[in-house]
């Protein structure tokens, strides 16, 4: 095959370069490169007050802004051995599952969906696709309102603290956010319809999937469990998963004694289904194990169960004035495990003890996801030789977006580069 350049693929977060090299119709190289401009946010969080770290890392993406706030604050309290009360975890997880549906509608009906319905971005499929951009954006505006009414803003919340929030919605805000809920459960339905009536790519590549469990569908963090059965204490994550840089790339990859794995919507749903409601766990047939194209059926699967645990948090939820409890700073370390849109985020401190961060290590959803992705690149190339330059560039886009990769806050190209 002659050398091909194939730039400007659009619709991922961040910059990435791959790099293929095909001989005799068997792919002798396959490498995935991350040449984005190293962000140091590990270095920008040591010596910061246990207090600042949350506002700091929520700026690490401006998509996952929540659970990075709330994964930082999680590990600070871990150090601390700090307890929260129940209204602050459903709190808690309301705005994470809203943050969940901000990141899925985005990625599922503005970067995925033009590629099956046979259109450039969305802005082209607008044109002729009116209701699925309308339900697309008032998805949106859903997950939106709910985080601004918790977190205080739409993007980058600052209402949560060590220990609790600085600030409370009313009970008059949580009744109207459950009337505009309701509004919305027929949109969740219809995205399940439309991402399961595509037409994927019958590729299988078999591998590990790891979630957390122990608690809610969406807001485990007890421990990493594997759906092969394997259960790793998240405080125990770093001997398990082994975080590794390449000359080449300035993202940081991941492997589970020394293998690749997938984190996600779908190994959620394959890890912990029995926690999904009835409402949701009927459309679990439709997701096809070992298949990553299916991750987009298991991100509309988690956008309905969103809408449903929202309404069950509302009807649960009975605001009331609470004293977050007294702030003793020590020395220790802590860490914060949540599931973030793209699968398991983990933040660890060491801190002194008057609080200050020492130390910090962050391992992202996408970090873990990159060497499952590209060991399926590699293996789905051979099936695409075949086809011509434009249709091998449009299959491999296909997969790359189907993991939902948040190389960074902006969303900028893939080149690819082939010989």
């Amino acid at each position: 095959m002659p050398t091909i350049n194939l730039n400007q693929i659009t619709k991922i977060e961040g910059h990435a370069r791959l790099q293929v090299k095909i001989q005799n119709k068997e792919v002798k190289k396959c490498k995935l490169k991350i040449f984005e401009g190293s962000r140091y946010f590990e270095g920008i969080l040591k010596n910061k007050r246990y207090n600042d770290l949350s506002p700091i890392a929520s700026r690490i993406c401006g998509v996952c802004s929540v659970v990075h706030s709330l994964a930082a604050v999680k590990a600070v309290e871990s150090a601390f051995n700090i307890k929260v009360s129940e209204q602050t975890n459903l709190l808690r997880e309301l705005l994470s599952i809203a943050g969940i549906l901000q990141s899925h509608v985005l990625h599922l009906y503005f970067l995925t969906l033009p590629d099956y319905l046979g259109y450039d971005n969305a802005v082209e499929m607008a044109k002729t696709k009116k209701d699925e951009i309308k339900r697309a954006l008032k998805l949106k505006r859903l997950g939106n309102s709910i985080v601004s009414a918790i977190g205080g803003r739409d993007v980058h919340p600052f209402t949560e603290l060590v220990g609790g929030f600085s600030s409370l919605p009313t009970k008059e805000c949580l009744k109207e956010l459950k009337s505009y809920t309701k509004d919305h459960v027929k949109e969740g339905k219809k995205t399940v319809e439309l991402f399961s009536s595509l037409k994927y790519p019958s590729f299988k590549n078999e591998t590990e999937y790891f979630a957390l469990k122990g608690g809610p569908y969406f807001y485990s963090d007890k421990t990493v469990d594997c759906f092969k059965g394997e259960c790793v204490p998240i405080e125990n994550f770093e001997i398990h998963f082994k975080d590794y840089f390449r000359p080449e790339s300035t993202a940081e990859f991941v492997v589970a004694k020394d293998k690749e794995y997938m984190v996600g919507a779908l190994a959620r749903i394959l890890n912990n289904k029995d926690k999904l409601s009835s409402k949701s766990k009927k459309y679990v047939k439709l997701i096809q194990p070992d298949n990553p194209f299916t991750n987009n059926i298991a991100q509309a699967i988690e956008i309905n169960e969103i809408i449903n645990r929202i309404l069950e948090i509302l009807n649960k939820l009975k605001i009331k004035k609470e004293e977050r409890p007294e702030i003793i700073t020590k020395s220790g370390t802590g860490i914060g495990a949540i599931e973030a849109p793209r699968g398991i985020l983990f933040h660890k401190y060491t801190l002194d003890e008057k609080g200050y961060c020492k130390s910090a290590h962050i391992i992202t959803p996408t970090s873990q996801n990159l060497p499952k992705l590209e060991i399926d690149i590699k293996k789905y190339l051979p099936s695409l030789l075949k086809y011509n330059k434009n249709k091998i560039s449009l299959e491999i886009e296909k997969l790359i977006r189907a993991y939902d990769p948040c190389i960074s806050c902006s969303t900028h190209f893939l080149e690819m580069n082939w010989q």
